[in-house]
């Protein structure tokens, strides 16, 4: 219902701001990017002064024939790979004004645009997840593709969000959303990676190399603000206390050696095999340790069993794919 209201506020949208440019709307799912381009292919001021029959024919779908017919189009994963290819060109001939699009447009396809309009900030991510908030990377990946450098002298992005996340949005935009560290969520695959290059080379290096990181300035700055009891008070206790768990975890499954690891006082850390395996393939730290406990001689079943409990092959089912799933069940061998 919240989609269908923000559809009304599109024409008006482009009408005020893309100086009759070219104009990407990104919606969240296929069906959105049809109806919203049908609609708008519908009304004056935003489609084609011309009908344009010779663009318009070069596709067998009904439905983008008529957007295409108007100067507008939409784009998904759901159109065949010539009919996305024609929609691209077209777009960059200016043989389209208007594109509605889902937001894998936003990433790997340069077709920039004075305009850029993001509808809605949440987007279905299926019946276990329900609505979600879109990653602040793809909203990103949308608002670069207004008034590129090279393409267009500025460009104009509108997010459309509701109340409740309109200051979020407009920090986003705005660049005064504060900068937090990740690499706490992959601490153990970094650091593993600096052991393996003969970077860190023991437990005083790891320390130092950390000392280092946007991540402990980052935790000092939290530390000295904040009082928690789960976690020391002092910078230097977090920096020692979190090197010694990293380097434990590694050495307890066998990715390193850290000689004299029960203290951690002047351990030296050795890289052993799976250091260099899971660096040079960057193979996350479960999955690693998942790889390292199958036997030496396995058979298929205990690779795929393996294999299944990766949760970097975990996505998400499309509707579209569950006819083929399906019939591949009934003739797979291992079940």
């Amino acid at each position: 219902m919240f989609a269908k209201k923000m559809d009304r506020h599109v024409p008006n949208i482009i009408r005020q701001f893309s100086n009759h440019k070219p104009t990407i709307i990104f919606c969240h799912t296929k069906k959105e990017t049809e109806n919203l381009a049908t609609e708008l292919s519908k009304l004056n001021g935003i489609t084609l002064p011309q009908d344009n029959h010779e663009l318009a024919g070069q596709t067998n779908v009904p439905s983008l024939q008529r957007c295409l017919l108007k100067g507008v189009a939409y784009h998904h994963a759901g159109l065949e790979a010539s009919d996305r290819k024609l929609v691209e060109k077209a777009f960059i001939d200016f043989n389209i004004k208007c594109l509605c699009a889902t937001s894998t447009l936003a990433v790997g396809v340069n077709l920039p645009a004075h305009l850029v309009v993001i509808k809605g900030t949440s987007a279905w991510r299926g019946s276990g997840n329900g609505y979600q908030e879109i990653e602040k990377s793809s909203l990103l990946q949308m608002i670069g593709r207004a008034g590129r450098p090279g393409y267009d002298s500025s460009g104009t992005a509108v997010i459309m969000t509701d109340d409740q996340s309109e200051k979020k949005y407009k920090e986003i935009s705005s660049s005064l959303e504060s900068v937090e560290s990740h690499l706490q969520l992959r601490l153990v695959e970094v650091l593993n990676t600096e052991i393996s290059q003969k970077v860190v080379t023991s437990f005083k290096s790891a320390c130092d190399w950390l000392a280092t990181t946007f991540l402990f300035q980052n935790t000092k700055k939290q530390l000295l603000i904040t009082k928690n009891a789960m976690q020391p008070d002092d910078p230097e206790k977090w920096l020692i206390q979190t090197c010694g768990i990293t380097l434990k975890a590694l050495n307890d499954a066998g990715v390193i050696c850290v000689k004299g690891h029960e203290n951690y006082g002047n351990g030296d850390v050795t890289p052993l095999f799976p250091s260099h395996v899971m660096s040079h393939h960057m193979v996350d730290f479960e999955s690693m340790k998942l790889i390292m406990q199958l036997p030496f001689d396995s058979e298929t079943r205990q690779l795929l069993v393996m294999l299944s409990k990766f949760d970097g092959l975990h996505r998400p089912v499309r509707r579209s794919e569950k006819r083929f799933l399906n019939n591949a069940h009934k003739a797979i061998k291992y079940k």
